[in-house]
């Protein structure tokens, strides 16, 4: 901050707020054979500084706006990294380092659910592609990545971090910030957050393609089956599960929705399992979960084992009651099966019609199904397979019409827009289920068809994602989903789900992205997250970026008329000598919330209007008052922190166990243990993330206790992402107030304020935390 800066023009003194403001750390535009954007440039800029003040950040841009060469742009500056994604994208990750001329290793989600991966060293950066693969603080794969997590930086890539609850985002924060990640608000989440779209992004907008309002294709109605599916009899549990009646009747009805060969696979599936129950019955025990998956399907045929060899099993107390109600189950299976035989596969043949039709009313258009059953995939392939020009790509490969082929050949033929290089297989319709959904580039293709409606809003996105990317040739997406059989009311429970999950995730990254598939849910739901984006909070960030962007290059941005109370305003500026932070005076009130924040740019970016009115005298001194009164509320929220800021639970314990190895201490040692206890406290006061609470959890409630060399043998090899920078540093304001007039003013030296066309240099003691995200 250049304290003689002295502007008569207050644009000037903006402009100077803006630059300050907007400052981030600078990283390369040239990324080996890659060019980054302006829009990847400022995204890895902005997450530099949150990595190095936070230990960790979450970027959660738009699908098709690049994450991937920003997480690359990254590493190439951190240094050693280790990329974990899902095992399809693996290829993709493979190819963009080699692109980028950076070397990583590269794990699976898959890989780490079975057992945590062997390192020899910890890496400075460990970046989650699709992080919301790790959201379940239960899974095995949570517990390796919370450990790899634990003692590195931590960049989370996911433009759908949350897909069921709130907690999701908040489980993966804690991977660098540890369990108080789940007591943050919505604004503090937000600001470890990086997050644009497409219209945040004003100036990259053009460069994507627009999303055309979904439009729905009925297919006719199958009464019979789905009677059938309602009246099905429960079934038998396997030894250590319940019926779960009602979810088992739900999946039958969305494999319906889906199309008859997905229903009719998992009816085949129910018999295989009552014939296996059926079969250890027969020695009176019942098998567990684990047991009844050990015995293989083999071309349909079950090899069974003999049931006398079944082992942690119990024997049933009535095995004819259970064998009557076997038998009630597999007699309503056989007549599900019997209502499709009727059907005759009129529903699939009006599916694949329409899919025609769709291919008919975009000629030369690359289109893209997708589906979350494999079974449908098939089906569909099968049907349209002698039209030409058809792909399959499922959990099982890809095929064509000439055989199997490998997926990443498929991928590459809907990325590659140049018409040499698609023409050596020109491939115009691909059906795909959900393994396709994410992180990959299908751009060539015009049009997405959803198939059926997945248990998440997340998966919508994702999908749509695939097709807008940045190369696109097409300036619209349109977008097709095939309805489920009318009059299929029991569905509703599949959409009330996915609105209440939708609504849920727009409270934190904003509604834009879920227009596009808005329209699939009902007009109540649009209405519902309108309501949402009303209130400014999840964009307002961004939007704050875009008008102080405005700021700094003297451009000119219109706003809507303002209200006569909406006037008195003021704009601050504070920094601690490495980060600014801005603060808003709206009337008696300080804030740094990015909406009131917003709200004052706004006011002060109106030109041509009368503030003779406004600010009168007395005033200015309140605002003087006000925003050193803040300043003295943010030192005493700082002072009333605990002096050795502990986190959770398991570094409470640890530090009480620290005290009490002192006070064990002999008197005549003590004054020599002081000091190694102080080191060993300071270890777990720098120990971040959940995997170091685990660990120290794990350690504290042993059954020897906590001695120094333990805890200091777990905590000397993981070096911490970041140091807390405690103390009091000065902090100078800037205040632009009413966007006319400049004041002056030194609190701290006893001066008196006055009027003047010059800045105000407001000077006060406080001391900030190294991460401060609220």
């Amino acid at each position: 901050m250049d304290e003689r800066l002295i502007a008569a023009d207050p644009r000037e003194v903006r402009r100077h707020m803006a630059r300050a403001f907007l400052a981030t750390p600078s990283i390369s535009t040239e990324q080996g054979e890659i060019r980054l954007a302006p829009h990847q440039v400022e995204a890895a800029s902005r997450l530099l500084d949150l990595l190095g003040a936070c230990g960790g950040a979450v970027l959660a841009d738009a699908t098709g706006l690049g994450k991937t060469y920003v997480a690359i742009a990254i590493a190439r500056v951190m240094g050693p990294t280790v990329v974990v994604a899902p095992a399809a994208l693996r290829g993709m990750w493979r190819e963009s380092l080699e692109r980028c001329d950076v070397v990583a290793r590269i794990d699976s989600y898959e890989a780490l659910s079975r057992g945590p991966p062997l390192v020899s060293s910890r890496p400075a950066l460990l970046v989650l592609d699709e992080a919301h693969h790790a959201r379940n603080p239960r899974a095995r794969r949570y517990a390796a990545i919370a450990d790899l997590a634990w003692g590195t930086r931590v960049l989370l890539l996911s433009a759908t971090p949350i897909h069921n609850r709130a907690r999701d985002l908040r489980a993966l924060v804690a991977l660098f910030l540890g369990s108080r990640a789940f007591a943050m608000t919505d604004d503090e989440l937000r600001g470890v957050m990086v997050q644009r779209t497409p219209r945040s992004l004003g100036r990259v907008n053009g460069s994507l393609p627009v999303i055309g309002a979904p439009r729905w294709l009925d297919v006719p109605g199958d009464a019979d089956t789905l009677r059938t599916i309602k009246t099905l009899p429960p079934a038998v549990p396997v030894a250590d599960g319940a019926s779960a009646h009602a979810l088992l009747q739900l999946g039958l009805i969305r494999a319906w929705t889906s199309s008859h060969a997905a229903l009719r696979a998992m009816l085949k599936r129910r018999l295989r399992r009552a014939a296996l129950l059926s079969v250890a019955l027969d020695s009176g025990r019942l098998p567990d979960r684990r047991e009844l998956a050990s015995w293989p399907v083999v071309d349909g045929a079950i090899q069974l084992g003999f049931p006398e060899l079944v082992s942690g099993t119990g024997s049933v107390a009535d095995v004819m009651a259970t064998r009557e109600r076997l038998d009630r189950h597999v007699d309503g299976v056989r007549r599900i099966l019997a209502a499709l035989d009727c059907a005759n596969g009129a529903g699939d043949e009006a599916r694949t019609r329409l899919l025609c039709s769709i291919r008919d009313r975009h000629p030369g258009t690359p289109i893209v199904a997708f589906t979350q059953f494999a079974d449908t995939a098939e089906s569909m392939f099968r049907a349209a397979v002698h039209q030409g020009g058809v792909a399959l790509v499922s959990g099982h490969g890809a095929r064509i019409v000439s055989g199997s082929v490998s997926v990443d050949e498929i991928v590459r033929g809907f990325d590659t827009v140049e018409s040499s290089r698609a023409s050596a297989m020109p491939l115009e319709l691909l059906i795909a289920t959900d393994v396709l959904s994410e992180g990959l580039s299908l751009r060539r293709a015009g049009v997405i068809v959803h198939l059926d409606l997945p248990w998440t809003m997340a998966r919508l996105e994702q999908r749509v994602g695939r097709l807008r990317r940045f190369g696109s040739r097409h300036e619209r997406i349109a977008v097709y989903a095939i309805g489920p059989p009318v009059g299929a009311r029991e569905l509703m429970t599949v959409v009330r789900a996915l609105q209440r999950k939708s609504r849920l995730a727009s409270t934190i990254s904003g509604t834009e992205e879920l227009q596009s598939s808005l329209p699939l849910l009902g007009t109540r739901l649009s209405r519902a997250t309108s309501a949402i984006g009303r209130r400014a909070e999840t964009g307002a960030m961004e939007e704050l970026r875009r008008a102080l962007s405005a700021w700094d290059k003297g451009t000119h941005v219109v706003y809507e008329p303002l209200e006569p109370d909406a006037r008195c305003v003021a704009l601050g500026l504070v920094t601690d000598g490495r980060r600014y932070r801005l603060v808003a005076v709206i009337h008696d009130d300080v804030s740094a919330r990015p909406s009131d924040l917003l709200r004052a740019v706004q006011v002060l970016s109106v030109t041509g209007r009368d503030t003779s009115d406004v600010w009168p005298r007395q005033s200015v001194d309140a605002v003087i008052a006000a925003i050193a009164k803040w300043l003295d509320e943010e030192r005493g929220r700082e002072m009333t922190k605990p002096a050795t800021d502990t986190p959770s639970p398991a570094h409470v314990a640890v530090l009480r166990a620290l005290q009490e190895c002192l006070t064990r201490a002999p008197r005549a040692e003590r004054a020599a243990l002081m000091k190694r206890v102080d080191h060993c406290r300071q270890l777990v006061i720098d120990a971040r993330g959940i995997g170091a609470e685990l660990a120290l959890a794990r350690l504290v409630s042993g059954a020897e206790p906590l001695t120094l060399d333990a805890l200091e043998q777990l905590l000397t090899s993981r070096t911490p992402p970041h140091t807390t920078a405690r103390g009091t540093t000065i902090l100078r304001t800037v205040v632009a107030f009413d966007g006319d007039r400049i004041l002056a003013v030194c609190a701290d030296s006893g001066c008196t304020p006055s009027a003047g066309s010059m800045p105000i240099a407001l000077e006060a003691s406080v001391s900030f935390p190294a991460c401060d995200t609220r």
